[in-house]
């Protein structure tokens, strides 16, 4: 309920998307963060903790990817930097006076379930004082990436260079003349390669199973994730579940043929094809890293079988690396939390890298329903839908439900989801052969969205869906009363503001929500038409 006090776990864009959301629906909330900045993985750290690469570019466009109610500037690139976004979330914070609710340098070292409340044991930066603070609420918003994911090479023991994780890629110059394998191919990798190419001599790219690579802009000139809009995703979402199989073809399909077309000289030998089904991996996006693969500095290879001596490495398919100095991990990392629960039996990871034990991959399955109702875990329930809103979409539902606006089902039903959507992922995987759990946040589209457009109060299939725009009052009454916003929602750009458009008496909408959907529609247009003359013009 409004007033109760909350504590949040994580200064990146989870906590403070939460942090401002608690507060602003009437929560007494503090984020203690660990580190001395907020923003997360976005500040490039020089340190072994996870931070995005100096050179790191998301992978969504600004049109898609701002706050609902916070719109991304317009000096910030299409695709923006990670200082660009570290920036932002700084913004955020001043913005929505959040900074008198952020204790920096304070490491949560155990979070304790008492009888009536939370215990948080809040440690300082040198480690020299502790504190212990109570909450009625805890938020553990560390997101998925937490605990790298290095592989166990058969005869590591023989290799004689340097062998790293990513997170540990923090001076590339010092790889200067080297010949360097990095192991995995999405986005740390395109990270990896773009920071080695001024200093390495050759980067061999090692992968195992295929990709799919996008641009970063259309053949028209638009933001690559322009599309769809509104109606065409919930029409998606409708066919993703009435005819699952042949949804998912026409998407490989589609993708792969936007693929064909962008990147139509990749040679054979790359083995980028067959790649995985999208419904068990993402595309990447490979504008960054597809110069360096023309050149020939860096060259695709085939999955490592084993280390075979001090600077050999032996292929899948055969082949001998004899020339390799440094091998770098871009593996991916772990789920997990990075804080002890008590009792510990309250961890809704059994071991580092498992399935989390959760409804909606956000609450306890804990038998006491005080529990249930008091602590969640943000990042674990990934979707496919640009940038940040699918995480915030979650941040309003905890708030929902702890506020009594919305509520959790009785545990029955929560342990039945939960079983479901183990035997969804099992099916999954099996279907598309993966020989590996796909990544571990992911759920089903249809059924994540239809939850949270209920739970938060977001009031979009009422006006959007395939059978509510023609049946429900509301869908009826946007279309009557404003025809301009409503054509532009269901055929426009989805611009997060979409999402804080409607008040149906749960979440706060946002007042500027319209006005920045017309904007945010200008915009996408005129950077359309000003890449189109650039193009032309041969810039």
């Amino acid at each position: 309920m409004a007033g109760s006090t909350v504590a949040v776990i994580g200064g990146g864009p989870l906590g403070l998307m939460a942090l401002k959301g608690f507060k602003e629906d009437g929560f007494d909330a503090t984020l203690f963060e660990s580190r001395d900045w907020v923003g997360g993985l976005w500040k490039h750290s020089p340190d072994d903790s996870i931070s995005a690469a100096a050179n790191t570019i998301f992978n969504s466009s600004k049109y898609r990817s701002a706050i609902t109610d916070f719109p991304m500037p317009d000096d910030m690139d299409d695709f923006p930097t990670a200082s660009q976004l570290q920036k932002y979330f700084e913004s955020y914070c001043n913005h929505f006076d959040l900074w008198p609710h952020i204790k920096l340098n304070s490491p949560i070292g155990k979070v304790k379930r008492n009888q009536n409340d939370w215990s948080l044991e809040v440690g300082s930066k040198d480690g020299s004082t502790t504190s212990t603070e109570h909450f009625d609420k805890v938020v553990f918003a560390c997101g998925s990436f937490l605990k790298p994911r290095v592989p166990d090479l058969q005869g590591i023991e023989k290799f004689k260079g340097k062998a790293i994780h990513s997170i540990k890629f923090n001076n590339p110059a010092q790889f200067k003349g080297k010949n360097v394998l990095v192991i995995g191919m999405h986005a740390s990798a395109q990270d990896t390669v773009s920071g080695l190419s001024p200093h390495v001599s050759k980067v061999y790219l090692s992968h195992r199973s295929g990709v799919v690579i996008l641009p970063r802009y259309g053949e028209d000139g638009s933001v690559y994730d322009r599309q769809p809009g509104m109606g065409t995703f919930i029409i998606m979402l409708y066919f993703s579940v009435l005819l699952p199989s042949l949804y998912q073809w026409l998407i490989d399909t589609m993708v792969g043929k936007m693929s064909k077309k962008a990147y139509p000289n990749v040679p054979a030998a790359w083995n980028f094809t067959p790649s995985p089904s999208l419904a068990v991996t993402a595309p990447m996006i490979a504008s960054e890293l597809w110069p360096h693969l023309e050149s020939g500095l860096c060259e695709p290879v085939a999955d490592v079988a084993r280390i075979t001596g001090p600077r050999t490495v032996e292929l899948k398919d055969g082949r001998l690396l004899d020339d390799v100095d440094v091998i770098i991990y871009c593996t991916g990392y772990h789920t997990c939390i990075p804080v002890p629960l008590e009792p510990e039996e309250l961890n809704p990871f059994a071991y580092v890298g498992a399935m989390p034990v959760l409804y909606r991959n956000i609450f306890s399955l804990n038998p006491d329903p005080a529990i249930r109702n008091s602590i969640a875990f943000l990042g674990q329930a990934g979707a496919p839908l640009p940038g940040f809103v699918q995480f915030e979409m979650q941040n309003m539902s905890v708030s929902q439900i702890w506020l009594g606006r919305s509520s959790l089902p009785p545990l029955v039903e929560m342990q039945k989801w939960h079983r479901g959507y183990m035997a969804w992922r099992e099916r999954t995987a099996k279907k598309y052969g993966v020989t590996s759990t796909f990544y571990s946040v992911f759920v089903p589209m249809a059924d994540h969205f239809t939850w949270c457009d209920e739970t938060a109060g977001l009031g979009l299939k009422a006006r959007f869906g395939l059978i509510e725009r023609w049946t429900r009052r509301e869908a009826w009454g946007l279309w009557w009363s404003d025809q301009e916003l409503y054509n532009m929602c269901l055929s426009g750009l989805t611009t997060p503001a979409i999402f804080r458009l409607f008040d149906v008496g749960k979440r706060k909408a946002w007042a500027g929500a319209r006005k920045q959907i017309v904007i945010e529609n200008e915009k996408v247009e005129r950077q359309q038409k000003e890449r189109q003359k650039a193009t032309m013009k041969g810039v």
